[in-house]
């Protein structure tokens, strides 16, 4: 098939109405400013507006939980529509581009999201209650009852919407296809905007379990940029990114950390958790095994 007919052109050519390098940086540059200083002014703002609504909490022996409280939880995942609107901004200031061309076309975005989420969800959540032996020692008890689960489930449902929609749109839609643009290269692009989306997972859990968010995020970053080249518009790797946040909240998150809207919680420390080579490797072979799932999904 010709280049010029293939399902990612239209994204890659609006990326290439202004192809400057200087361009390309200084939306690097003013996103990581966007994460790094207004994001926790508004945080902070929140917090003292609505302490309920506050992203930190202590917990025992004076350790910080982050995410713990579903009203906790919300405020981080909304809190990334900042990051969303200054993308689409900075979109349209620096290179001309609005949000069809970050997204690519609305009617094959919802049909292409649905059907991967049809055929990569059941596959999850099998994955997710199969009785698997992933190494760490693990308890598990209840966090939310369920009447009080089901009434939060629509406000994480949302939250999770708007988290995997701003970085799919910063990451996928914006910055892999304006490097391909600059670079003229289709495999430096996605390389490059995956370690730029694995670096914004760096974390400081110690003991080694920094390294696997990283590693698994930038891996995650490719496999989703794949599949946004493949299809044209980040509608897959939309579903994708939400089906792995919502097993990842809903079901039985680490207590620990961003748990608020889990209906189990997990009590294994996230440093035993990510230096355990079972968990790394069903962590591996899932996220593989999902991406295959969604390239099936496309060909329906």
């Amino acid at each position: 098939m010709s280049a010029s007919f293939h399902p990612y052109a239209p994204i890659i050519a609006s990326a290439s109405r202004r192809p400057e390098r200087w361009r390309l940086f200084a939306a690097i540059l003013a996103l990581f400013f966007v994460t790094i200083a207004v994001g926790p002014v508004f945080y902070t703002l929140i917090g003292l507006a609505a302490p309920e609504l506050r992203l930190v909490a202590q917990g025992p022996g004076g350790s910080f939980a982050i995410g713990t409280t579903p009203g906790g939880l919300f405020t981080i995942l909304s809190g990334f529509a900042i990051t969303l609107l200054a993308a689409l901004v900075l979109a349209r200031r620096l290179h001309a581009r609005g949000l069809r061309d970050l997204t690519g076309p609305a009617a094959r975005l919802r049909r292409q999201f649905v059907s991967v989420l049809k055929w990569v969800g059941p596959l999850v959540f099998l994955a997710m209650v199969l009785p698997w032996d992933t190494g760490a020692e693990v308890q598990i008890s209840e966090n939310l009852p369920t009447r009080a689960w089901l009434f939060w489930l629509p406000f994480a449902v949302l939250g999770i919407m708007i988290q995997i929609t701003a970085e799919e749109i910063v990451f996928r839609g914006y910055l892999q296809s304006q490097i391909i643009a600059v670079s003229r290269s289709y495999a430096f692009g996605l390389v490059a905007s995956a370690l730029l989306f694995g670096l914004g997972h760096i974390s400081s859990f110690g003991q080694g379990a920094e390294f696997f968010p990283v590693i698994w995020a930038t891996g995650f970053g490719l496999l989703a940029g794949d599949l946004t080249a493949r299809s044209g518009t980040i509608g897959p790797a939309c579903a994708l990114h939400f089906i792995n946040n919502a097993a990842a909240m809903l079901l039985v998150p680490q207590a620990s950390n961003l748990s608020g809207f889990g209906r189990m919680v997990q009590t294994a420390e996230i440093a035993a958790l990510y230096t355990d080579p079972k968990v790394i490797a069903f962590e591996t072979i899932l996220l593989v095994v999902t991406w295959l799932a969604a390239r099936l999904a496309l060909r329906r």
